[in-house]
C-alpha cells in the first residue's frame, strides 16, 4: 500500500493520504478507489475545479459532509473567490459563471439526488461536447460512490 499511499499524496498535491483513502484496509480497495478518483477528477476534459465544485454540490444534496468539506478546502488553496466558497457552502449553484461552468453545476446539483437523463439535455444546450457529458455523469457518479463510502463507514473529515 506504501506505492499507492505515496502517488496518492503526490498526484493529490496536499502531501498527504486523505481519510477517504486511508480508511480503506485493503490495497485493492485503495487502488481501486483511488483510481477511480484520480481518472475522473484529476484527468478528463472538464478543468480539476469545476469537478470539484460539482462534487461539493453533489455531497451538499446528499446530505454527505465529507466531500463537501474536503473540496471546499481544496478549491481555497487553489484560490476559488471566497463568495462563490459560500455559495457551494450553501448547497447553492452559483450565479454569473461562464455557461458551461453554471450548467455543469446545476446539472449536478439535480442529478446528485433525482437522476434523469432528461438533465444532460441542458449540458448539451450549453455546448458541452459528449465526452464531456459523460464526464460529467461520470463525476456525479463518482461523488455519490464518495458519499456512500464516507457516511456509511463514518470517516472523519481530514484536519484541514
Amino acid at each position: 500500500m506504501e506505492h499507492i499511499d505515496q502517488e496518492i499524496a503526490e498526484e493529490l498535491g496536499f502531501g498527504l493520504v486523505p481519510n477517504v483513502f486511508a480508511y480503506a484496509q485493503s490495497s485493492e480497495l485503495k487502488a481501486a478507489l483511488w483510481k477511480a478518483f484520480r481518472h475522473v477528477v484529476l484527468r478528463g476534459l472538464l478543468p480539476r475545479t469545476v469537478k470539484e465544485m460539482m462534487g461539493v454540490l453533489v455531497s451538499r444534496a446528499r446530505g454527505s459532509s465529507y466531500a463537501a468539506e474536503v473540496h471546499l478546502h481544496a478549491l481555497m488553496v487553489q484560490g476559488t473567490e471566497t463568495a462563490l466558497l459560500e455559495a457551494l457552502r450553501r448547497g447553492e449553484v452559483p450565479s454569473g459563471l461562464p455557461g458551461k461552468v453554471q450548467a455543469l453545476l446545476a446539472f449536478a446539483h439535480k442529478a446528485a439526488t433525482a437522476p434523469d437523463p432528461g438533465l444532460l439535455a441542458g449540458l448539451r444546450q450549453a455546448g458541452l461536447s459528449e465526452a464531456e457529458v459523460q464526464e460529467a455523469v461520470a463525476v456525479v457518479g463518482l461523488f455519490a460512490l464518495v458519499n456512500t463510502w464516507t457516511d456509511l463507514l463514518e470517516i472523519p473529515v481530514d484536519p484541514l
